[in-house]
């Protein structure tokens, strides 16, 4: 799907390019969803851009995500977000700028996310004015998405927290959960890195001087290290989470080794009378005693009494 922003405000909906009438509009934003290479091909033929930044964008090399040539500077971000089964994935977003207008290619389930957590997002690049407060947007909306996805994990982490150390529930899948929480932590964290880093090189970059949104780019990188001290406290509340939940299961561990002790101990004695008493010997005198039998019985329950009554002072017995 193709959405265009013209400069007179109006917002176009096409499915294909090949619905697109005019191949020279006067537009602010084109979005394309799930582009297709017809429509890249449109997109080349007609304004000219360039898409290698798209073809390497799994590439390491800086120019996999920004890319500055004459006529556009190309921008490629790693957005995390979490999907419909509440796992946190990544979709990349590309931005490319030029003298016509802002191109900006996502995918539908990306969109989709937005477009449900920020109702006001059309409304808000409808009224800019021009192209430059539309491109300035797109840096201003992706350091906001970083602030609230993050703060959005902070608060599932403190749920957590409360409930492992302020109400003492906790189990052993509670060791799971903070794995989970890390892996989303670390995904968010290396996208926010690279996005302050593309942030960095286009304040840096010639096309800068074209646009001239250096100051509102340097507030963005500003807030991008604000959300980089939460992302560093959520590792550090999650590392102390997962110490105290491998403490309270070690505790319980003792707790049951300790329990199976006194058992082994309060078992083993009268099971020791048990066993001299159960030997065929000629000569035992006990076993011509009168009361022998309820002497060897009363032996075997004071053999199991008194280890139970020691570890229970010495409050073995409680957890």
């Amino acid at each position: 799907m193709i959405e265009i922003l013209l400069k007179n405000k109006e917002c176009l909906t096409f499915q294909a390019v090949s619905d697109i009438s005019s191949s020279k509009l006067d537009f602010h934003l084109m979005q394309f969803h799930d582009s297709t290479d017809v429509e890249l091909d449109w997109l080349s033929e007609n304004y000219g851009l360039d898409f290698t930044i798209m073809k390497n964008y799994e590439d390491i090399e800086i120019s996999s995500h920004f890319l500055e040539t004459t006529y556009q500077a190309s921008f490629h971000f790693s957005i995390p977000y979490l999907d419909r089964e509440k796992k946190m994935v990544e979709e990349p977003v590309f931005i490319i700028v030029t003298k016509d207008g802002v191109f900006l290619f996502s995918s539908c389930k990306l969109d989709t996310v937005f477009n449900e957590a920020y109702s006001n997002k059309i409304r808000s690049i409808q009224e800019s004015s021009d192209t430059e407060g539309i491109f300035k947007f797109q840096f201003e909306f992706i350091s906001d998405y970083f602030a609230d996805i993050t703060e959005h994990q902070s608060k599932k982490i403190k749920t957590l927290a409360s409930r492992i150390l302020i109400e003492k529930e906790f189990s052993k899948e509670e060791l799971d959960v903070i794995t989970t929480y890390n892996f989303n932590n670390l995904l968010i964290k290396e996208a926010l890195l690279e996005t302050s880093r593309i942030f960095t090189l286009y304040m840096k970059s010639n096309w800068e001087q074209t646009t001239r949104i250096k100051e509102s780019v340097s507030v963005e990188l500003t807030d991008l290290s604000a959300v980089s001290d939460y992302i560093h406290f959520n590792f550090e509340r999650l590392d102390d989470l997962k110490e105290n939940v491998s403490n309270k299961i070690d505790l319980e561990q003792n707790h049951i080794f300790k329990m199976l002790t006194v058992v082994t101990v309060c078992i083993s004695l009268p099971t020791f009378i048990a066993g001299v008493y159960g030997m065929n010997f000629e000569t035992m005198p006990e076993l011509e005693l009168t009361y022998g039998y309820p002497i060897a019985l009363v032996a075997m329950i004071l053999s199991a009494l008194l280890p139970f009554i020691y570890f229970k002072k010495k409050k073995w017995l409680k957890q």
